[in-house]
């Protein structure tokens, strides 16, 4: 099965957080969406959404083990999927 590799980026930091596996970056995305939501949450990214994006950097294949890469491409901001409180 081939994975994504996606990965979170700090841009206050200028860097990359740990890569992640994921069967398909929509599957990032919604839980990169449910992290910034998470209701009285202390984590940076539900308190600044403005300073994290999701990016894609390549795939891997588990059943041959090779890893491609690829420029980092930018799925989605945070600051873009947070729910807007009323």
């Amino acid at each position: 099965m081939i994975q994504v590799i996606v990965s979170v980026k700090d841009t206050a930091a200028q860097a990359f957080g740990r890569p992640l596996f994921v069967p398909a970056t929509a599957v990032a995305v919604r839980s990169f969406r449910d992290e910034i939501n998470r209701k009285d949450s202390n984590e940076d990214m539900a308190r600044h959404p403005e300073d994290f994006e999701l990016y894609e950097l390549g795939s891997f294949d588990d059943s041959t083990g090779v890893i491609s890469v690829t420029e980092p491409r930018l799925v989605a901001r945070a600051k873009d999927l947070k729910d807007v409180q009323g």
